[in-house]
């Protein structure tokens, strides 16, 4: 009886294994950009391009200063947090190619708030429209994946990379686009529509 018993743990650990690493198809539509994450969208916010581009929350300012060069026209910025039974394939917003990638080291903090100071890797796609993708480890995601290279053409929902454990995904894109999603809103990536042009 004990001998059962014992097993529960492993089994559970199984069944966690399995669900984390889950990696399902989606129906990718062809209109709109998709959502580069599972998970709830946390936040949406402006910003500025400038020498340095900036984001003000509660009236502090975040500078993205590795972005200083690829940011050049005022932004939308949607944070996607994951928690640990999202499934944490990233996707590509849109078709386009990779041609830059900056891998920055930063603090572990909780990622269920924005959390750009965070350990983060930065994907810059050109395509209709320059979008940016990062990928946030978490306090306990300390393995970001990255599946592609600079120079890489992707497609819109192509697999891009994976965070391990609780996460968050942000995605840049212009203001030119009309965002569709809202905080608090669920979303699939490769599949649910977060703007429109």
């Amino acid at each position: 009886m004990k001998k059962k018993w014992a097993l529960i743990p492993v089994i559970a650990l199984l069944v966690f294994i399995f669900q984390f690493f889950r990696d399902p198809d989606r129906l990718v539509p062809e209109e709109g950009v998709v959502s580069p994450a599972d998970g709830k969208v946390i936040c949406i916010e402006l910003v500025k391009a400038g020498d340095v581009p900036v984001i003000e929350k509660k009236g502090e300012k975040i500078c993205l200063e590795e972005l200083k060069d690829y940011i050049t026209e005022d932004s939308y910025l949607i944070a996607i947090f994951m928690n640990v039974i999202d499934v944490h394939v990233n996707r590509c917003p849109i078709e386009g190619t990779i041609t830059k990638i900056i891998y920055v080291e930063g603090t572990n903090h909780m990622a269920t708030q924005l959390a750009l100071e965070n350990e983060r890797n930065i994907l810059v796609i050109d395509g209709k429209s320059r979008m940016i993708v990062i990928q946030i480890a978490g306090k306990f995601a300390r393995r970001i994946q990255c599946f592609v290279q600079e120079g890489d053409t992707v497609e819109k929902g192509e697999r891009i990379g994976r965070i391990i454990l609780g996460s968050q995904v942000v995605i840049i894109l212009p203001c030119t686009y009309e965002v569709t999603v809202e905080e608090g809103d669920h979303v699939k990536a490769g599949e649910s529509i977060i703007a429109l042009l």
